[in-house]
């Protein structure tokens, strides 16, 4: 083959010599868009991802936050039960107080009721005089009034005090120039404290002036004549 049928059997656009001529300005037009449409896909791109962190982010911060909202409505629900527990305690504890707060007071009335039972027993077999058994009611009354004291009730004096209608009760008004108005003269009930509270008013009778009568004035009679007799 020679050289020129060679070159015949080239194809014609790898042949530099038959290669058909390029614009150059329709080559860089051609370039300008093709770069100003990767310059836009490469944007969406830049932001498709942007978006696709943004979105992982707060898809991480949403479970965060679930779970300690889970977290914390689990810690909610077991301090309540405490708290409900503690409350229904409490209402037993107090209950159980007040049912037995008085014990101790109760054991030590039981041995005022010993020596009351005592006293009554000498006295039922006859073998005691009235003294005697005045003395042991009088030492029983004692003791009861210790016991009472010894637990913070104690009882106020009232007779010869002016009347206070927070610590007395008014049984009966008692005339009397001896003493001044609204004393009290006499005392029928004793009144107590229990500590700083009024347990029981004392009933009392307090004192009035003596009321004066008027002078009676004399009587005027109409006679049947339309005149006046005195």
């Amino acid at each position: 083959m020679t050289k020129k049928n060679k070159h015949k059997e080239m194809d014609p656009e790898l042949d530099p010599e038959t290669a058909p001529e390029v614009n150059p300005d329709q080559g860089q037009d051609v370039s300008e868009e093709t770069l100003q449409e990767m310059t836009q896909a490469a944007d969406q791109e830049a932001a498709a991802a942007s978006l696709a962190q943004e979105f992982e982010k707060l898809a991480g911060e949403l479970e965060q936050k679930t779970k300690e909202a889970e977290e914390a409505n689990d810690k909610y629900r077991r301090i309540y039960a405490d708290f409900e527990n503690y409350r229904k305690r409490m209402q037993r504890d107090q209950a159980e107080f007040r049912r037995y707060a008085n014990e101790q007071m109760a054991m030590e009335l039981l041995t005022v009721i010993d020596h009351l039972g005592l006293a009554l027993k000498h006295a039922n077999e006859g073998g005691s005089s009235g003294d005697a058994l005045q003395q042991g009611v009088e030492m029983v009354y004692k003791q009861f009034r210790d016991v009472l004291e010894k637990f913070g009730i104690t009882p106020f004096k009232a007779e010869g005090e002016t009347f206070d209608p927070a610590m007395h009760e008014a049984m009966m008004q008692v005339e009397t120039s001896e003493v001044p108005e609204n004393k009290v003269v006499q005392v029928f009930q004793d009144g107590y404290r229990y500590h700083e509270k009024i347990l029981r008013h004392a009933k009392v009778g307090v004192s009035k002036n003596p009321s004066s009568k008027p002078e009676s004035e004399p009587t005027t009679v109409r006679d049947e004549g339309g005149g006046e007799e005195q």
